[in-house]
């Protein structure tokens, strides 16, 4: 089918495969053979230079598709239509560089004989995607995408992330794509051709197995404990939450939905929801009003001047008396910070409306409550793995992602942030409560299942119960000896092709 195709037009349909795999589409089962297209089209490019040209189209097209809400969300700021045009086209760009990587990548390897190609390129995916998040630490980048999210609604697929984290069964899922490839290129007949797709065939099976046994244990797994926790969406618009006028509307909204929330262990709210400084005597007065006081304890998401100016979450005692805090520490770009300011400072402000922060301390102490441990995540830091391996290892009990998603209106964003926190719970074996100004709110158990969302733009004080399991996940602790060895069977090859 593919040999029918134009060799140009390749690239285009890997995107588009992509794209309909991701929400709002939900057809995860096409990312199982979305990479053929641009495999195939890297085994038959003559030179590295049009490996690149195909991956930058894929790569700048699939972009465009998914983050197509950047443009709107812009526009809703207050930027004019041609400036907002033009970030989401420099922003898609940039991150097709992704695909023009492993798309020379690609080519090289070729070298190795069609037979070892899909599975080097595999490889290659799984190392790209580890390097692309890690390279947050130290660079500015925007790790929205990995292959292995398009499969989030098939519940025993993805248990492997317990083992290799999101990585290994992105891999899976370009391994099918990239040996289909393989195939068609190979002078062959046609049940010979079946026959060599046999791996494929059982990497898939396997996987499957594996995660319809884990969730056979899970079944008859019994939490150590549970507890009550009770999720406020307000749905308070964005571009005005910080207009002084709102404020007292704000909050009658908020107190609205904590009268609600009666009879939870835990409260949580959402980034940013408190509309002030959590220091300004008046809101720390409001906090302890009998409106919030009670048997529960509240994870308050608020803006905070502590030791700087920090995206915050605070865990609040039955007293309203602030136990613990938490700074955000993978800042938004452009959003929450100008990266490179002395170069675009003088350009660029940053979107939020408090204008700059700065970010908190990689190494947090975890937030006690009642006998268990929170590890606390802020918006888009649902997507850095190593952030909540890391509070898992210090030993998290349970995970808390507040976020406020009403950035980005009615669009997919908020659906494909959510999906984030699915694997976090899966990698970690750690249930995930979340709280988000306009949805999606919910709770996640440790095998990814969501027990209870919100509807977009729902106002809502939802009470969940949240199960807390003794499950000690390998991928925390000892997932990255997988990305060591891909290292080295990558590099093993790719000197010998390039050097020998």
């Amino acid at each position: 089918m593919l040999k029918k195709i134009p060799t140009a037009f390749l690239p285009f349909l890997t995107a588009l495969l992509l794209v309909l795999s991701y929400p709002k589409f939900y057809q995860g089962w096409l990312a199982w053979l979305a990479l053929g297209p641009l495999s195939y089209y890297i085994l038959r490019s003559k030179t590295p230079r049009a490996a690149a040209a195909g991956g930058l189209v894929c790569g700048v097209v699939f972009y465009l598709g998914i983050l197509y809400w950047i443009y709107p969300t812009m526009r809703a700021g207050g930027v004019n239509p041609a400036v907002s045009a033009l970030g989401l086209a420099l922003l898609s760009l940039v991150l097709s560089a992704e695909f023009v990587l492993i798309s020379v990548y690609g080519f090289y390897i070729k070298k190795t004989g069609t037979k070892a190609w899909p599975y080097l390129f595999a490889l290659g995916w799984f190392l790209l995607e580890y390097g692309k998040v890690y390279l947050s630490l130290k660079a500015v980048w925007f790790p929205w995408f990995m292959l292995g999210y398009t499969q989030w609604d098939y519940a025993p697929l993805i248990q492997v992330a317990s083992i290799t984290g999101v990585y290994g069964l992105s891999a899976a899922v370009c391994f099918a794509g990239a040996l289909a490839a393989s195939l068609l290129v190979l002078e062959a007949p046609i049940y010979k051709k079946i026959i060599r797709f046999t791996p494929a065939i059982l990497v898939f099976c396997g996987i499957w197995l594996f995660g319809r046994a884990e969730l056979k244990t899970a079944e008859a797994a019994a939490p150590l404990r549970s507890f009550k926790a009770a999720l406020l969406q307000p749905s308070i618009d964005l571009y005005s939450k910080w207009a002084e006028a709102e404020a007292g509307n704000i909050r009658a909204i908020i107190e609205g939905l904590a009268a609600g929330a009666k009879g939870a262990d835990l409260v949580v709210w959402p980034e940013n929801a408190l509309p002030g400084w959590i220091e300004e005597p008046f809101y720390s007065a409001w906090l302890k009003s009998p409106d919030f006081r009670g048997p529960a304890g509240s994870i308050v998401g608020s803006v905070s001047r502590g030791d700087g100016r920090h995206v915050a979450a605070f865990l609040l005692d039955e007293k309203g008396e602030i136990a613990a805090s938490y700074n955000k520490r993978q800042l938004v770009p452009f959003g929450e910070y100008v990266p490179l300011r002395g170069l675009l400072g003088r350009y660029i402000a940053p979107v939020a409306a408090l204008g700059e922060f700065a970010p908190g301390a990689p190494e947090q102490g975890l937030m006690a409550f009642r006998g268990f441990k929170i590890g606390a995540a802020i918006c888009y830091e649902s997507v850095f793995p190593y952030l909540f391996s890391a509070d898992a290892r210090a030993g998290a009990d349970v995970f808390v992602n507040i976020t406020n998603d009403g950035w980005y209106l009615d669009t997919a964003a908020p659906y494909q942030h959510f999906i984030a926190n699915i694997f976090r719970a899966v990698e970690n074996r750690r249930a995930v409560i979340r709280a988000a100004n306009n949805g999606i709110s919910g709770v996640i158990d440790p095998w990814g299942r969501v027990l209870a969302k919100t509807s977009l733009n729902e106002r809502v004080a939802m009470i969940v119960t949240v199960p807390v399991y003794a499950e000690r996940a390998f991928f925390p602790f000892y997932g990255q000896w997988f990305a060591w060895a891909a290292m080295l069977a990558v590099s093993a090859f790719l000197l010998a092709v390039l050097f020998i």
